[in-house]
This record gives structure tokens, C-alpha cells and sequence, in this order.
């Protein structure tokens, strides 16, 4: 089992989705949080790509 957290805030765009991206292709078990449910719902689609 994968032990690495990250939470990250503002993942709706730039700089958190970018941190989103980069912790998932790590590996990283990764919690979003904005405020736009569809913006961060994206980010979490485009972080789930990301390492499949």
C-alpha cells in the first residue's frame, strides 16, 4: 500500500491542478479541494489519466 498523502488546495486550475497532476504521477494518494465542483472534478479525471 501506497503510504505517500498530499492535500491540495485549489486544484480548480494553474498552479494546483499542476500539483495535482505532478503528486498523482508520483504515485501519491491525493485529496482535492475547490471551489468549483466541476473544475476540481476535472482535475481529479485529468490526475487519474495521468498515471494509467
Amino acid at each position: 500500500m501506497n503510504d505517500k498523502v498530499c492535500l491540495i488546495t485549489g486544484v480548480g486550475d494553474g498552479t494546483g491542478a499542476s500539483v495535482a497532476r505532478r503528486f498523482a504521477r508520483e504515485r501519491y494518494r491525493i485529496a482535492l479541494l475547490a471551489q468549483n465542483a466541476v473544475k476540481s472534478m476535472s482535475t481529479a479525471m485529468i490526475a487519474h489519466a495521468a498515471i494509467t
